[in-house]
Parts: structure tokens; C-alpha cells; sequence
């Protein structure tokens, strides 16, 4: 056999001789004549003659050198392209008597000194780096007329969308989307991504924004956020454009929606609005709840306890297919530049959302010897209303002085209403208790934020100096009505009491704040940074609660109930003082560094059970580090290590407990230590851009020392009592990759990922330790066939398998398993006909009995484009067609496992017409890369 493979070898060497013979190589070098000097890392790129199809790719070595090899017989162009010298074309042939063209020195015209007469203009790849940024040329995925920017990613290589529109690039959430460099409405990126039209973008750009400090000062202070920047195409900056559609159809469903935006220049103005019943989000919902402190209380119960049915759907409102939401909202952009030095940009929004929610929800709880079930029916109707003002103006007073100013307000007015009904049972199927809740609460909050930020440069390069002042109020208060009926069971079912409670509760909270933070940095050695920082910040937060129970003598609430009324004050104060090192090479940076932290928490309790004084003082050394290493201009590793803290609240902290909920009753832990947790964070990109191939990879790991969790014990009458404590042993694991690889031949690109996790918690029952581990794993695959420009597909499909495993007893661990397919298919028909259909089908396996699900989502859509230019679209539009649309959805990483049915918007058919401002018409989407010659 060892001659056998030795045959073998030798058989395939020579072939591969045979073979090569037949290959051809064109050889040179890339001369700068009039500096007389080779040109080193030119790009050099051979194309057919005949229709500039690209055939391969090289560089040029540190001596101006280049050699292609394994080219076949044909005409051909050599394209020598270099960012500070004008591109270079050079024609061959390779024949049987040419197999070898030497094409000696090639000379280059230096950009600075030497006018063009021609150039070679070309449409970039479809993804490219760009230093950092990972750049999509927008013109190389197709998508439906009218679409939005959401639809357009949706087509890139490497991001994903989620159904609530949350986008993840890389693997990373994107927490801000920007418009030519500049924020659009805020720092909501749902904004941007579901109301701008695809074919107004030229190219996405994806990169890590830094702060304004870091970005002066070269220093990574771990305040980056993954974002997009959206780069218009030429002529959208030149005058208006924008979309304006309305629509009506069956069951009373409406939607409308407009954007109308005119860039000039430096000049950016947008009007956005829109108003539906159909579920179609535009605004984020945490946007609505943008004042701190709102969305907690309300989860926590604005007036009162609100049942944990309200909780899960305030939780999961960013989720579309859940509830029957009437929205309307809209607001106004306006960025522009005042002289050459004031940049002032500034947006508001009002924005209104009604979502109304039926849903059922079964809990397993686990108990060390056995476990309980609880089943709850709820109706939630909730409404919010929100206005929001921000400015930014940032001044240049010169060349080495500059301040930012940057206040926002917000207000808020919500009225939230739910019921629910309860059965809670054991394991022998016997009832312990049952009952209803209902709730209403009515809260408004205002807010104020402010930045400023001075920052100075000095004469030396790298030498800089910043100040920056945050400060922050909000007063929030409300009211609420709560009313539970809970009835107890004895252990053969027969009923022992009946507790109610109808109460009237009060709050009133005001928080207030600062932080002040100095870095300064200074050259050292000749590629160094040294930075220097001090911070100290102070936070103050009062909130008073009043209770006063139902008088059935005179029908009013006015019997004072002194155990769930109390006065709360928090002071949380820290001071830090660190210092890092960078490091700046031509393949690599790096820096390290080392914070030190002193915290300071005051906690004051006054109540009628028990008044309370709470002080706990924290001391902490936070190290940091990254690396990176750039392989070649499309090819880089980085490695980042972050610590970080994370203090208990007054609430986990004080020792009253909370009593406002007969099933649920919460106590504080005034031993509670901070959380301390260490990041490693890795990150490869690679991409080849002339043959559109791509690879990412992200590896991410937390560690907790000290974790803050729940220890829940269960009483005799069926009341569960959770307190929290700290743990150590708590790691959170996650991976994802994903790839692109097109296939010519079949016209097709194959889009590849998967995303693995593992976490493994601790919490306590019973005064059981419960260690749970999950494990999730989700490949994804996406393929784009496009036969013609006339016609695309997509298939696509999503798995994912999740495994719990409880220490506490091995019989609850569980496995389930999802499977999510899409199909679309895209037919541009002749005399301005668009038809589009997409099928989707979701498998819910392994989930309890009632919830197990196999969801068929048909739609279609027809449209026909008229008036001058294409400017007119109107469209019929079917949802649901089979009318099987629902949404469930399990939880297994507590001390349960919880499956949740939620009602959703069903079959629907609606008529629209689109009105186009822009001149070019409503067709989506673009061609691939080509390469077109222009003379000037």
C-alpha cells in the first residue's frame, strides 16, 4: 500500500507538470518614474479583454514586483490600481508561442503631481475592507422595489436580522446606525433600517465607533458600540427624496407610512411617519421607554405589582409576532454645518404603541425532591406615549481646541391594564392554590441628560488633553389599583381560605447624577501612547411608595398600609484612576492597562415593618488589554480582554421585604458583595473582494466571580420566596461564525453560519444548590440563486437544538429542538408587474403538551409601477394565507422551565399605493461588480 500511495503521488506530480504547461504568467513591475522608485503593495488585477469578467488577483512585493500565473489561452487586461497613484491598464495575449509575457517596468502617475486623461471607473466588490470597516457594496444585492434598508442587510453576507429587526453584524448586536456619518433620529437603529429606502444606499460600512474621547485620544476606552454607517448614493445628496405610502384591507387593517428627506451637502433634513395595526414595527421599543427608570417600574409595576404576564410582554415587546399593536409615530431630522466650524445636529420624535396581548404560560418550578406547576391566563392592553428632543453641538474654537454640548429631554405618559388568571398545582396533580390579578397603573416621567465635552490638542502629535461632564435627572411618578383573589387548597384539595387584596398605590421617584472624567495622553517612544485618566461620579436616587388598602365601610382607599409603604435613598458614588500603554505598528497594536476602582453605596430604608441603613464600600483593580494583528489589507485577528463590576441595588440589598404579591414575596441581602467579571472577546475577519468570498468569526467568554442570583424557597401555602446571593462558578460561552462563497457557474451565493453557546448558572431551591447548564447550537444556511436580473430566489433555513441540564435532579433536563425554514421568490414581469411570494415554516418540537407547534407563514404580494419614471407602485399584499399563524416560544435557564402561547395578528389582505419623490423609479437592488471605462 506504501507503493501504491507513492505511485500515487508520483502520478499526480506529473500531472500537475502536464497540466501547468498549459498555464500562462504575465510578470512586471510597477515603476513610479517620476520619483524613481518601485510601488509596493499595488493591486494587480487581470481581467478578460472582451467583458472585463475578472480572472485573477495579486500584489505587488516590497520591490514593485508582481508575477499571475495560471492563465489560460486569451486576450486579456492587466489593471494595476494603488490608492496614491492614478490606475494603470496594460493588454497581452497568452498563446501557445506566448505562454510567458514579461511586461517590464509599468510606469505610474503619482496622484498629487500628474492630471488624469483616463481613468477606470469601477463598481466595488460586494464586500471589501476598508482599514477596519468591513464595507458591502449596496448595488450587489438585489432586493424588491420599496424596500427598506432592514430588506437590504437582510441580503449581506455576515449579518443577520432578527424578527424584531435587532441586527447583528458579525455576530455582534449593532447599537447605533449612522447616515453619512451622522446619527438619523437618535441612537435608535431601527430608525434608520426600517423607514430609508435600499436604493438611496451606495455602500454599509461596519466597524466599531469609538467614543468621542477615544477617538481623539487613540485610545479604546471600552465605550465602542458595533455600527453601521449607511454612505448615500451621489445624486440622494443633491435634492429630496423619500416614499410615501397608504394602504387599507381586510379585518380593518391599516397602514401608513412616509420619508422625505433632502440632503444638501453638510445639509441633512428628514420627516419620518408612520401609523399601522398590522404589526409592522418602525421605532425600537426600548426608544419609547428611553427615560431611566420607566421601563423597570413598569416591569417591576408602576402602581403595584403587575402580574408577571404584564412583565413577560413588556420584556418580549420587541417581538412583532406577538400581540395586536396599533402604532403611530413620527418625527423630524435636521443635521447641517454653521460656518466651517459649529456641526449642530438635532432630531425629535413622538412616538405612540398599544400592543394588546392574550397569552397562556406553564411553569415547571424544580424542587429538590420533586417540582410544582404553574399555569396563568393573561389579557394585557398597554399604552405609552413619548416625546424625545436631543441636540448636539459640536464647536471648533480653533485648531487645537474644540467642546461638545449634547442635551437631550424626554417625557412619557403610559396607562398599562392587566388581568390574570392563576392555577398553581403540584406534581401529584393536586391544586394548591388559584385566583386572578388585575392591575392598572398610570405613570409619567420627564428626563434630562447632558453632555459636555472640551477637548485639547497640542503642538506635539499624540500629546491631547480631555474633559467631559455628564449629568442627569429624571422625576418619574404614577399611580395604580391592585386587586388579587387567591385561593389555598389543603393537600386533598379542599379549599382553607381565600386572601384578597384591592389596594391603591402611589410612587414618586426622582434620581439625579454626575460623572466627570480627565485623560490626558503623551507620546512616549516612537509608536507609544501613555494614558492617564481620572473619573468620579455620583448618582442619587429617591423613590417613596404609598399603599393604602380598600375601605369597604366608606368605599374608599384610605387605610394606611404601613408594610408596603416606605421611602427609599440610594447613593451610589465611584472614583477610578488608571493608566494604559498603546502601541502602534504597520501590522499590529496593542495596549494594556490597569484601573483602579473605589466604589461607595448608601442605601436608607424607611418603612413601617422595619427602617434600614445600608453602607458598603468596594475596592477593585480592573485590567485591560487588546491585541490586534492585520495579516494583509483583508485579513485580521483581534483579541480583547475587558473587566468590569456590577454593584448590587438598594433593593437587592435592604433587608424589608417586599410583601405586595401573596404568591411572590422578595427580600433583600445587605451581605451582598458586587459582581466582578472578566471578557475575552476574539474577532477574525477575512474577505477576498475579488472573488467575493468572506469568513468571520467571533469568541466570546464571561466569567463571574460573585454573580448575583436568586435562592427561591417554597412555603406550605404555595408562596414562593426568592432572596438574592452571590455564587461563584457562573460562565457565559458564545461563538459565531459565518461565510460567504459564491458559485459563478450557477449564478448563486451560499451563505454559511452557526452560532454556539454554552452558559452554566447556579441558583438555589430549597436551600439546594441547582447548577444548570445550556447548550445551544444553531447552523444557519442561506442560498441566493439569481438565473436572471429578472428573477431571484432565496432558500434558506435555521436550526436550533437547546439541552438543559439541572444538578438538582437529572429527570428535569431537557431538549428541544426548533427548525426554521424561508423560501422567496422575486419575479420582475413584463409591463412594470412585480410579483414577490416568501414561505416560511417553523417546527417547535419537545415543549409541553399544548405547545408543541408546526407554524406555516404564506405570503404574496403583486405590484404594478406606473405614472412618469416608475414613481407610482400600487400593490396587493396577502399575510398568513393559510391562517395558521401563532407564537410560542420556552425558557429552561432558571429554576423552571416555562412554555409561552401568545395570540398574534393572523390572515390579512391589504391594498397600498407607493408615491416616489425620487426620479429614478422603485426598482431595488443592483447589478454585481463591473468595470466600465470613462474618459474625462
Amino acid at each position: 500500500m506504501r507503493y501504491g500511495f507513492i505511485l500515487l503521488l508520483v502520478l499526480f506530480g506529473t500531472a500537475n507538470a502536464v497540466f501547468a504547461q498549459d498555464k500562462g504568467k504575465v510578470q512586471g513591475l510597477a515603476f513610479d518614474s517620476l520619483n524613481n522608485r518601485a510601488i509596493p503593495d499595488a493591486t494587480i488585477t487581470v481581467l478578460l479583454k472582451k467583458d472585463s469578467s475578472l480572472v485573477s488577483f495579486g500584489m505587488t512585493d516590497a520591490a514593485g514586483r508582481f508575477e499571475i500565473t495560471g492563465l489560460k489561452n486569451g486576450d486579456y487586461r492587466l489593471l494595476i490600481t494603488h490608492v496614491a497613484y492614478h490606475n494603470k491598464n496594460q493588454f497581452f495575449t497568452i498563446d501557445d508561442n506566448n505562454r510567458q509575457v514579461q511586461l517590464g517596468n509599468i510606469k505610474m502617475d503619482d496622484k498629487t503631481q500628474v492630471l488624469d486623461e483616463v481613468v477606470v471607473t469601477s463598481e466595488a466588490p460586494p464586500v471589501t475592507m476598508v482599514g477596519d470597516t468591513i464595507q458591502y457594496n449596496a448595488g450587489s444585492f438585489k432586493t424588491q422595489p420599496n424596500a427598506s434598508v432592514e430588506q437590504l442587510l437582510k441580503r449581506m453576507p455576515g449579518m443577520e436580522v432578527d424578527k424584531d429587526g435587532t441586527i447583528r453584524a458579525q455576530g455582534q448586536k449593532v447599537n447605533k446606525v449612522l447616515v453619512d456619518g451622522k446619527e438619523f433620529f437618535g441612537n435608535d437603529p431601527k430608525i434608520a433600517t426600517k423607514n430609508l429606502p435600499a436604493d438611496a444606499i451606495d455602500k454599509v460600512q461596519v466597524y466599531d465607533k469609538q467614543s468621542d474621547q477615544a477617538a481623539m485620544t487613540g485610545f479604546d476606552d471600552g465605550n465602542g458600540e458595533r455600527t453601521i454607517n449607511l454612505k448615500l448614493k451621489a445624486d440622494k445628496k443633491k435634492g429630496m427624496f423619500g416614499k410615501i405610502m397608504g394602504g387599507g384591507g381586510t379585518r380593518d387593517t391599516k397602514e401608513g407610512r412616509f420619508n422625505i428627506n433632502s440632503f444638501k451637502g453638510a445639509r441633512q433634513a428628514s420627516v419620518i411617519g408612520m401609523g399601522n395595526n398590522t404589526n409592522t414595527e418602525g421605532f425600537s421599543f426600548t426608544d419609547m421607554m428611553s427615560f431611566t427608570g420607566e421601563l423597570s417600574r413598569m416591569m417591576r409595576g408602576g402602581g403595584g405589582t403587575i402580574s408577571d404576564a404584564t412583565a413577560a410582554m413588556l420584556a418580549g415587546a420587541g417581538n412583532t409576532n406577538q400581540g395586536i399593536r396599533t402604532i403611530w409615530g413620527g418625527g423630524l431630522n435636521y443635521n447641517d454645518m454653521f460656518g466651517t466650524k459649529t456641526d449642530f445636529r438635532s432630531n425629535y420624535f413622538y412616538n405612540h404603541f398599544n400592543p394588546k396581548t392574550s397569552s397562556e404560560r406553564l411553569r415547571e418550578y424544580l424542587l429538590p425532591d420533586s417540582s410544582y406547576f404553574n399555569r396563568q391566563n393573561a389579557y394585557t392592553d398597554n399604552a405609552a406615549n413619548s416625546h424625545r428632543l436631543n441636540f448636539i453641538i459640536d464647536q471648533f474654537i480653533d485648531t487645537f481646541h474644540s467642546i461638545k454640548i449634547s442635551p437631550s429631554i424626554g417625557y412619557q405618559h403610559s396607562d398599562n391594564r392587566s388581568r390574570t388568571d392563576f392555577k398553581q398545582w403540584g406534581s401529584d396533580g393536586v391544586t394548591s392554590n388559584d385566583g386572578y390579578t388585575y392591575n392598572r397603573s398610570n405613570n409619567k416621567g420627564f428626563n434630562f441628560n447632558n453632555e459636555i465635552l472640551f477637548r485639547k490638542k497640542f503642538r506635539r502629535r499624540g500629546r491631547t488633553l480631555s474633559l467631559s461632564l455628564l449629568t442627569t435627572f429624571n422625576d418619574n411618578n404614577g399611580t395604580g389599583n391592585l386587586e388579587t383573589v387567591n385561593n389555598f387548597y389543603d393537600r386533598l384539595g379542599a379549599k382553607l381560605r381565600a386572601d384578597s387584596i384591592n389596594q391603591y398605590i402611589e410612587n414618586d421617584s426622582r434620581l439625579s447624577g454626575y460623572n466627570a472624567k480627565l485623560v490626558y495622553t503623551e507620546p512616549i517612544f516612537r509608536s507609544s501612547l501613555l494614558e492617564l485618566s481620572a473619573s468620579n461620579a455620583r448618582t442619587k436616587n429617591v423613590s417613596n411608595k404609598t399603599t393604602y388598602d380598600f375601605n369597604n365601610v366608606n368605599d374608599k382607599f384610605d387605610r394606611f398600609n404601613d408594610s408596603l409603604s416606605n421611602d427609599f435613598l440610594n447613593i451610589y458614588a465611584n472614583t477610578q484612576a488608571g493608566a494604559r500603554v498603546r502601541t502602534q505598528k504597520s501590522k499590529y497594536n496593542y495596549f494594556v492597562g490597569l484601573n483602579w476602582q473605589y466604589a461607595y453605596l448608601e442605601g436608607k430604608v424607611v418603612s413601617g415593618i422595619k427602617d434600614s441603613i445600608i453602607n458598603k464600600h468596594f475596592n477593585n483593580l480592573l485590567p485591560s488589554a487588546r491585541f490586534q494583528y492585520k495579516f494583509t489589507r483583508y485579513k485580521s485577528i483581534t483579541a480583547d480582554y475587558q473587566t468590569y463590576t456590577t454593584q448590587p441595588t438598594v433593593s437587592q440589598l435592604q433587608p424589608v421585604p417586599d410583601i405586595s404579591s401573596p404568591l411572590l414575596q422578595r427580600e433583600g441581602n445587605p451581605d451582598l458583595k458586587q459582581e466582578y467579571s472578566h471578557n475575552v472577546r476574539l474577532n477574525y475577519n477575512s474577505i477576498n473582494p475579488f472573488r467575493n468570498k468572506n469568513f468571520f468569526a467571533t469568541f466570546s467568554a464571561t466569567k463571574t466571580n460573585n454573580k448575583i442570583v436568586n435562592a427561591d424557597s417554597l412555603l406550605a401555602s404555595g408562596t414562593r420566596v426568592t432572596k438574592p446571593v452571590n455564587v461563584d462558578g457562573v460562565y457565559n460561552v458564545n461563538g459565531n461564525v459565518s461565510t460567504g462563497i459564491p458559485v459563478k457557474a450557477l449564478k448563486t451565493d451560499f451563505r454559511l453560519g452557526a452560532t454556539v453557546a454554552y452558559n452554566r448558572g447556579v441558583q438555589f431551591t430549597n436551600g439546594a444548590e441547582n447548577l444548570i447548564n445550556t447548550y445551544t447550537v444553531g447552523p444557519r444556511l442561506n442560498i441566493d440563486i439569481n438565473p436572471s436580473d429578472k428573477i431571484d430566489l432565496m432558500f434558506g433555513t435555521r436550526l436550533n437544538y437547546n439541552r438543559s441540564t439541572y444538578s438538582l435532579d437529572n429527570k428535569f433536563n431537557n431538549t428541544y429542538f426548533s427548525q426554521y425554514y424561508e423560501a422567496e421568490f422575486n419575479w420582475q414581469m413584463p409591463a412594470g408587474f412585480y410579483f414577490s411570494t416568501d414561505f416560511n415554516y417553523t417546527i417547535n418540537n419537545q415543549l409541553s403538551s399544548g405547545f408543541n407547534a408546526r407554524i406555516p407563514l404564506w405570503g404574496a404580494s403583486i405590484s404594478k409601477q406606473f405614472l412618469k419614471n416608475n414613481r407610482g407602485e400600487l400593490k396587493i399584499r396577502v399575510n398568513d394565507i393559510l391562517n395558521k399563524n401563532i407564537s410560542v416560544d420556552r425558557t429552561s435557564n432558571q429554576n423552571y422551565i416555562e412554555d409561552r402561547l401568545v395570540n398574534t395578528l393572523s390572515r390579512y389582505g391589504l391594498i397600498s399605493f407607493t408615491y416616489s419623490l425620487s426620479k429614478t423609479g422603485l426598482g431595488g437592488g443592483g447589478s454585481g461588480p463591473k468595470v466600465t471605462f470613462q474618459a474625462r
